[in-house]
């Protein structure tokens, strides 16, 4: 069995177990194309006071429908405030066991999760612009 290293900022106990291997397509949105480091930023790096130790913030958020992933574009691209760490661009990957955990985390009912990837992984390579 392979040990797995988890970034430094992952709080203990985290990605939590009831999270499983990542096997599926998601979506994202990014801000660049191709995709670039920034656009894969957690809510834990960004803002570690306030988010530091919450492991749902330390991961990203990933759609398994891309509809989702459009109805959250439309609603940011309706906010008169634009300063925002979100892209406006929608990309896909294609993700494997090696690239770590996921959880489905749904809001509203929509296809919602929650992704944490191992320390070193290559987010940006792993995603590519669909829209």
């Amino acid at each position: 069995m392979t040990t797995v290293n988890w970034p430094s900022f992952f709080p203990p106990e985290c990605p939590p177990l009831e999270s499983k291997d990542a096997s599926e397509e998601v979506f994202r949105l990014v801000s660049s194309d191709p995709p670039s480091p920034s656009d894969f930023v957690s809510h834990a790096q960004r803002n570690a006071k306030k988010w530091g130790g919450n492991c749902d913030a330390s991961g990203l958020s990933v759609f398994k429908a891309k509809s989702d992933v459009s109805r959250i574009l439309r609603r940011v691209q309706g906010m008169a405030n634009r300063n925002r760490a979100i892209g406006d661009l929608i990309a896909s990957a294609t993700l494997s066991p090696e690239a770590g955990k996921i959880k489905p985390t749904p809001r509203d009912g929509n296809s919602h999760y929650t992704w944490w990837a191992p320390d070193g992984f290559d987010h940006a390579a792993a995603f590519k612009v669909v829209t």
